[in-house]
């Protein structure tokens, strides 16, 4: 399939796709699906597999089972080896001596060893659950992904589990005249490995517990998500500008809405597919959801503007399986969902029960790293064109501005009283100001930088606090107006 290029669109008009709207537009319900009509090819069939196999890869990973579940099963697999290992004539002379032992003396020793490391593995469970009801309790249960994605502590619990499930497959078949000698070797690799792994797991809890270190594994997730963004950008030709070619596009059709069928978080669109159809059947679409939102049964999640309503009713099914929704919000496709990890850190940071301005501080600094990297790059536009250059499918994008104010926004609000946190935050928006020469980017920076020392005018606080702040503001101002004085 030929390369899916994006123009940039203006944001304030996507919301907007047509002046006249009529008492006929028609409503599809996905509850009322009919059998498919027009389909997408073999290609967009693979990239709708690619957005599915993202959000089952992020359900895996975050997710307590899969690794001491494999690990488990892995370890019932070795036991039975080992077994025909040790009856192996040829294999009898290669291991030490010391380690051939008699049956009994061998039952001992591996029934020792699975009551001990079931026993350890308990402790381990134990930790892990105190450990999330903490962070769960503290950071918020946002925070909790985190912690289920960290490898670690599955990998601890499964060699538990494991050496466990080992010795039990070993006990149960020995058969009378067995010289155990390589399953007793594997069984004591297995009990050390454990042991060290819980050491190293008692270790990462203890350091992931801290705040600093869960601001650090979310800036980092943060960072990711944007550069996965521009990097989209970076990948464009021809990019052009204004909904115009859009508009061409869809004028003087009857708009057909596409309703949720479910209520839910949207996890993955796949723009690809919704385009591969558009093209195919001579229409435009405007998509009015974006990975995120929550929508209720009957929300409106496509807009589709076809030459005739069948088009649109045949091929629901269809429609519908390119955007896929669930209880939860996940960073698949959602570049702002670790920016609302870090503010409501932030939020219970300032909250009177904890009163930890240092830790909204160092949430403040992860925004600075992660903005930091793109605030002199382009963003992908907001409307997808085929193969043959024709604009298709409107999206609802995610804009610099609109990442600025999910970042800076809900921390003004927070820190309304709070000298330390208004200080620091007027210094990221001129560490930001300091990377780029866009006007408009400076502009939106300059606009925060006066609502946020609106705000602080607004309380009464006093003159050296004050002062500290007006710096940082005229600092900024200073910033965001070089080019306009020029």
């Amino acid at each position: 399939m030929a390369q899916i290029r994006r123009h940039g669109l203006n944001p304030a008009q996507s919301t907007h796709v047509s002046a006249r709207e009529s008492a006929d537009q028609v409503r599809v319900s996905l509850g009322n699906s009919r059998p498919l009509g027009a389909t997408i090819d073999e290609v967009s069939r693979k990239q709708q597999m690619i957005g599915r196999y993202a959000y089952l890869r992020e359900r895996l990973q975050t997710s307590i089972w899969p690794i001491p579940l494999l690990m488990t099963l892995l370890s019932g697999l070795l036991g039975a080896l080992m077994l025909w290992v040790d009856r192996l004539a040829w294999f009898e002379d290669l291991g030490p001596e010391w380690f051939a032992m008699e049956m009994e003396p061998a039952r001992q020793l591996l029934s020792l060893i699975a009551g001990s490391t079931i026993g350890v593995g308990g402790v381990a469970f134990s930790v892990t659950m105190v450990a999330l009801t903490l962070t769960s309790g503290q950071y918020g249960p946002k925070i909790l992904r985190h912690f289920l994605e960290d490898e670690a502590s599955k990998t601890s619990l499964g060699l538990f589990l494991g050496t466990y499930v080992y010795c039990l497959i070993v006990l149960t078949g020995f058969l009378p005249g067995d010289e155990p000698r390589w399953t007793t070797i594997m069984a004591l690799t297995l009990a050390v490995s454990a042991l060290i792994s819980f050491v190293r797991f008692t270790h990462r809890t203890a350091t992931d517990l801290q705040a600093d270190e869960i601001v650090h594994r979310i800036g980092r997730q943060l960072q990711s998500s944007l550069e996965q963004l521009v990097g989209e950008a970076s990948g464009e030709n021809g990019r052009r500008h204004g909904t115009l070619a859009w508009r061409r596009q869809a004028r003087g059709h009857r708009p057909v809405f596409v309703a949720a069928k479910q209520r839910g978080y949207i996890q993955t669109i796949d723009y690809d597919a919704l385009c591969r159809w558009c093209a195919e059947n001579d229409c435009a679409m405007q998509v009015r959801v974006r990975s995120g939102d929550f929508v209720v049964a009957g929300s409106c999640l496509l807009k589709v503007y076809a030459g005739d309503a069948t088009t649109v009713e045949t091929s629901v099914r269809m429609l519908r399986e390119t955007i896929l929704a669930g209880p939860i919000r996940t960073p698949v496709q959602d570049p702002e969902y670790p920016i609302t990890q870090l503010n409501q850190l932030a939020a219970r940071a300032l909250s009177p029960g904890i009163n930890d301005p240092g830790t909204a501080v160092t949430c403040i600094d992860g925004f600075s790293a992660a903005v930091a990297d793109i605030v002199d790059r382009d963003l992908p536009g907001s409307a997808f064109v085929d193969e043959n250059n024709v604009a298709r499918v409107l999206i609802r994008q995610t804009t610099f501005p609109g990442l600025i104010k999910a970042i800076y926004a809900p921390l003004r609000q927070f820190a309304t009283k709070d000298v330390a946190v208004n200080i620091s935050l007027m210094e990221s928006l001129c560490r930001v100001a300091d990377l780029t020469t866009r006007e408009r980017r400076l502009h939106v920076l300059a606009e925060h930088g006066e609502t946020i020392w609106r705000a602080v005018k607004a309380q009464d606080f006093a003159d050296y606090d004050e002062r500290d702040i007006r710096q940082r503001y005229r600092r900024l101002m200073s910033i965001t107006t070089r080019f306009r004085r020029s």
